[in-house]
């Protein structure tokens, strides 16, 4: 009895497991623009192909995927402010808690395009 619980708490994990692999991988436009400089990189596009299943088209995080995983809303006042540039690039390349790591998978140039344009996101109240 116990063993077929478990076995329906690993199969209803799953679909989870399979959303999160899914809503945060890296994208064709990373592979066109890996060798662009860093004012000719898509970051919108970037943003919306890497990051938007999380943290949403505007980065408020209202999403039901970035619900489930807790993910940051980029639109926070006080986010906005007590975040380091550093520590956006960190997070980007590193990937904090169940963020994917992207350091291998997009370009720095695109690493850095990604980081300005989070921060063009309008603080909220």
């Amino acid at each position: 009895m116990k063993s077929t619980a478990a076995l329906y708490c690993l199969l209803s994990l799953l679909p989870l497991l399979l959303c999160l692999l899914a809503g945060c991988a890296s994208r064709p436009l990373a592979k066109e623009e890996a060798n662009d400089p860093v004012d000719k990189i898509d970051a919108q596009g970037l943003f919306m192909e890497n990051c938007s299943v999380c943290h949403g088209k505007n980065g408020s995080a209202h999403t039901f995927h970035g619900w489930i995983v807790g993910a940051q809303n980029l639109t926070s006042a006080e986010w906005q402010t007590e975040t380091t540039d550093e520590q956006i690039l960190n997070a980007i390349r590193t990937g904090p808690s169940v963020m994917p790591a992207f350091g291998k998978k997009l370009s720095p140039t695109e690493i850095e395009a990604l980081a300005k344009y989070v921060r063009t996101f309008e603080p909220s109240q």
